[in-house]
């Protein structure tokens, strides 16, 4: 039989990514930053994560985080000319 446990002090992640996935989104924007092969990248925004101190969790054998929290931490590290 499995036992949950809630820990009250932490909420639920809103818009759940796992890094791979993340990665491959990113990817996409062709942005020269997410230029790379995706297991450099999922390094990459692992170190942003742990750095930035964002909120992870683990769904099954999969370790996610908010897509909105590294979208956030990608304007931190690489800011929109002219702002």
């Amino acid at each position: 039989m499995a036992i949950a446990t809630l820990n009250p002090d932490t909420e639920p992640i809103a818009d759940p990514v796992s890094f791979e996935e993340a990665a491959l989104l990113f990817q996409e924007t062709q942005l020269p930053e997410f230029n790379i092969r995706v297991k450099p990248l999922v390094r990459k925004l692992q170190r942003w994560a742990k750095d930035d101190g964002l909120a992870t969790d683990t769904r099954g054998r999969m370790l996610v985080v908010s897509f909105t929290d590294l979208l956030e931490a990608h304007a931190r590290r690489y800011p929109a000319p002219g702002i």
